[in-house]
C-alpha cells in the first residue's frame, strides 16, 4: 500500500477540486474506489476547515466595536450588477446553485467563504455543501473513470 499517492490527491482535492480525480485517473495507478475516497476525504477535510475558519472570520462576536463610528455611512448607488447578484442571492434556487457549485467551480476555500459570506445564517448551508461535495465528487470520479478506461 502506497501512503504517498493517497496523499497526493487529499490534496489535490484541496487545491483544485473539479480536476482531482482527471489528473489522479491519469496519473497514478489508483482504481474507482480509492480515488473516490481520496478525493471525498480531502475535499470533505477541506470544506470542514474551511467552513469552521470562515465561520470565525463572517460572525466572531466584537463587542468591543460596537457603539463606535468612524466613518460616516455613504449612501450606497445600486448597479444593475449588483441588483441582478442580490436577484439570484435572495431566490432560493440560488441559494441551491450556489452551495453546489461555488466549492466546485471555485477552489473549496474561497466557495465556502463565498457561500458562508452569503447564507452562513442558515441552517441548512453546511449540509446542502457536504452533501453537494460528496455527490460531486463520485460524479466526476465516475466520469473520469469511463473516459480514461
Amino acid at each position: 500500500m502506497n501512503w504517498d499517492v493517497y496523499i497526493y490527491v487529499f490534496f489535490l482535492a484541496h487545491v483544485k477540486f473539479l480536476f482531482a480525480a482527471s489528473i489522479a485517473e491519469a496519473t497514478t495507478s489508483l482504481n474507482f474506489l480509492e480515488i473516490l475516497i481520496s478525493s471525498t476525504l480531502g475535499a470533505l477535510f477541506c470544506y470542514n476547515v474551511s467552513y469552521l475558519v470562515g465561520k470565525f472570520i463572517f460572525f466572531k462576536n466584537s463587542s468591543h466595536s460596537k457603539g463606535r463610528t468612524f466613518l460616516k455611512k455613504t449612501k450606497k448607488k445600486f448597479k444593475k450588477r449588483n441588483r441582478i447578484i442580490i436577484r439570484i442571492k435572495n431566490s432560493k434556487l440560488g441559494f441551491l446553485i450556489l452551495c453546489s457549485l461555488a466549492p466546485v467551480f471555485l477552489t473549496i476555500p474561497i466557495g465556502t467563504f463565498v457561500v458562508i459570506k452569503f447564507y452562513g445564517n442558515r441552517k441548512l448551508t453546511y449540509w446542502i455543501v457536504l452533501i453537494s461535495l460528496s455527490s460531486m465528487s463520485f460524479i466526476l470520479t465516475f466520469i473520469n473513470h469511463f473516459i480514461f478506461n
